[in-house]
């Protein structure tokens, strides 16, 4: 349960009278004194604000603002009152990077009128790590959110790590580039199709970099309820990003007053891996609403999933091709899992519905899968099995049966289900406000039948996992699916997601593929006069890594569920390898980015949650490196017991990429180790207290 654990200081202070406010009235200086905030009024009547990190200027003057139907909140404004506080409290996760994170800021609350009456409260928090914004309506009634004019004009042509904007889509490739060359071009590079992408904009998180001092900054949103998703337009000629509101009607969300908008945020560090420690999202959240969470587990799992992307097997039971979802396929799953310590089984395919244009039916098996046989196999041998709720875009259907799904669920003890919304959703989009409602439906309803939510096709991550921890993961990037599919992932998105997707929340990536080169072979009509002919097709595909690779991901990707997504087979040829999966944990007690560059490599540490057993991982793009880095994070005068699983000597992502080398030595907090990293490689690191 999410708990204050400890609480230092709340103080409410009077404007001019705290040393927070950095020598101005409309100042305020995060608690380590390295940010400033800087918040003014135009002279023609907009709030504004800029933004201070170790001396550099990182946002230039940046406007403020809202409309509604019935009141202009951007220009011509009269600032009635400021406020400043300060808060420091410790609250502990359910889950998480952290054992325990510590809410540290200082705030100015500016209260602001139109010439009309109408009250708008601007809230900026301020944190060591960077800055959260909202907007609070006052009032009684409702209003017509029309637009938001949110400003983000950036102090430099900053290098950044960015994805197209889009209103229904997560799954494209990162592009590195300096924000002078955000065009429309580059979007659809980025894209790599034709699509409704918002003109000339990008998703968030966006990470940059300033050339000059090697500082960093993120962008993105936290605790999005009753509000459409936010992309940023971009203005070259001013170099300043804007929020763009997701959504095509005039009216971008209707509210209930009074009503406070999600935060907007920038995420500040003087080095990349500090957008990785950061936990200023999370802390931008409300507070655990869930009374009783011991039913909600962090676990490993399998699935039978890998194997229709292999085309091995497919979803539908047409009888043309093997289904996957048999009985029989998943006990062979569930064994697997049981003897390997997994805690849950994935099914995909187990549906009425799926493949003829028929509405997906919930609560209905396929004749050939005996779910209540399969929850009885698994829970005899430790196992739980995690269902799967596929949309195909079909939100209507799934409103209509969510009620019933859960409850069927939760009769046949079920805690954790996937969700998937392929295709175009009919009269919105995925990430409107019609969209969000539903997304966080799912999580609020799942919890009230005791059911864990991983959503593929999600609205992008904003912490409310804090909130409701029962939202343990969720897909929003090109994943490893990816991989069995088209052109795969470019060599440095692995690297490039700690930074950008993954900053936003957990990510359900699905690593750990042992075969990454591997033969797939489809059966398929072949293109006759009479359709009579058969022919086999062999294609040859690359993970893009090599397996040493795979195994970091564990620890460099962070999700409290984590799947093992290869097929038991390939696990089984190599078991030494699979070792690491079994011992990594999924809940950890603190994270440390130990080295890293975006989009070309990144170091991790973690500590287990529940032992003094320490994790590293680190992956690389195309480039063959050696990090090296000290063990200081160790316990002083304790001897550990060091596992290493790296990259052998001809390994690379194109050529021998299973090669790896498995060693084992004795290390202390006094150790320092170089460990070289393969052309799309990695290493594993399990550092064992004795």
């Amino acid at each position: 349960m999410y708990r204050v654990a400890c609480i230092l200081a709340t103080l409410l202070l009077a404007v001019g009278c705290s040393s927070n406010d950095g020598g101005e009235p409309n100042d305020i200086t995060s608690p380590d004194g390295r940010t400033k905030l800087h918040f003014t009024m135009t002279e023609a009547g907009e709030p504004a604000y800029s933004l201070t990190f170790d001396g550099e200027e990182l946002l230039k003057l940046s406007r403020l603002g809202l409309t509604t139907t019935d009141a202009d909140f951007t220009e011509a404004l009269t600032l009635v009152a400021t406020e400043k506080r300060s808060v420091d409290e410790c609250w502990q996760p359910v889950w998480g990077e952290y054992a325990e994170v510590r809410n540290n800021y200082n705030s100015l609350i500016a209260t602001l009128n139109t010439k009309e009456g109408r009250e708008l409260k601007i809230e900026m928090r301020l944190f060591d790590d960077g800055l959260g914004l909202r907007y609070i309506i006052s009032g009684e009634g409702t209003a017509a959110i029309t637009d938001e004019r949110t400003e983000f004009a950036m102090g430099g042509n900053y290098f950044a790590h960015w994805m197209a904007g889009s209103d229904d889509d997560a799954e494209f490739n990162y592009m590195h580039t300096p924000i002078s060359d955000i065009s429309p071009a580059t979007m659809q590079q980025s894209a790599g199709r034709v699509t409704d992408l918002i003109e000339c904009g990008v998703a968030t998180p966006i990470a940059m970099k300033s050339e000059a001092t090697g500082n960093h900054l993120a962008i993105h949103e936290a605790a999005l309820w009753s509000y459409p998703g936010m992309a940023l337009s971009y203005d070259n000629a001013t170099q300043t990003f804007a929020a763009e509101l997701s959504g095509d009607d005039k009216v971008k969300s209707e509210v209930s007053l009074p009503f406070s908008t999600p935060w907007r945020v920038v995420v500040v560090g003087d080095r990349a891996g500090a957008l990785v420690e950061s936990n200023l999202i999370l802390n931008l959240n409300e507070p655990c609403k869930l009374e009783d969470t011991s039913w909600i587990k962090p676990m490993k799992y399998v699935g039978v999933w890998w194997e229709m992307h292999l085309k091995e097997s497919i979803w539908d039971m047409d009888g043309a091709y093997p289904h996957c979802a048999t009985t029989e396929n998943v006990k062979r799953y569930i064994d697997f899992a049981a003897e390997n310590g997994f805690g849950g089984v994935l099914v995909e395919g187990w549906n009425v519905g799926w493949g003829r244009g028929e509405r997906f039916d919930y609560t209905q098996p396929y004749p050939d899968f005996d779910i209540e046989e399969l929850c009885r196999y698994a829970e005899e041998r430790g196992v739980e099995l995690i269902g799967h709720h596929e949309t195909y875009a079909n939100v209507k259907n799934y409103d209509a049966q969510m009620s019933d799904a859960y409850a069927y669920y939760e009769s046949l003890g079920i805690n954790n289900v996937k969700t998937g919304y392929v295709g175009a959703i009919e009269g919105c989009n995925h990430y409107d406000r019609v969209m969000v409602d539903h997304y966080n439906r799912t999580v609020t309803e799942g919890a009230e039948h005791k059911l864990c939510i991983d959503i593929h096709e999600p609205i992008h991550s904003t912490g409310i996992c804090r909130t409701y921890p029962n939202l343990m993961s969720a897909e929003g990037m090109r994943g490893q699916e990816w991989q069995a599919w088209n052109a795969g992932n470019c060599i440095d998105h692995n690297p490039t997601l700690p930074f950008t997707r993954n900053l936003a929340g957990p990510m359900d990536f699905t690593p750990g593929i042992f075969d990454v080169r591997y033969h797939n072979t489809i059966n398929k009509a072949a293109a006759t006069a009479d359709g009579s002919v058969n022919a086999e097709y062999d294609y040859v595909y690359f993970v893009n890594s090599t397996l040493a690779h795979q195994l970091a991901q564990y620890v460099v990707f962070y999700s409290p569920i984590q799947m093992a997504a290869d097929l038991p087979d390939n696990y089984r040829e190599r078991d030494d390898a699979l070792q690491f999966i079994r011992d990594v944990s999924v809940d950890w007690a603190t994270t440390r980015c130990l080295d890293a560059e975006i989009g070309d490599y990144c170091v991790t540490a973690r500590r287990d949650k529940f032992s003094d057993d320490w994790y590293v991982g680190g992956i690389t793009d195309g480039e063959a490196r050696s990090v090296s880095f000290a063990l200081d994070f160790l316990d002083a005068g304790r001897e550990y017991e060091a596992t290493l699983y790296r990259d052998g000597a001809m390994a690379g992502w194109d050529s021998r990429p299973t090669e790896y080398v498995i060693e084992k030595f004795r290390v202390t907090s006094a150790d320092e180790l170089s460990v070289a990293m393969a052309r799309g490689g990695g290493f594993a690191l399990q550092i064992k207290a004795l």
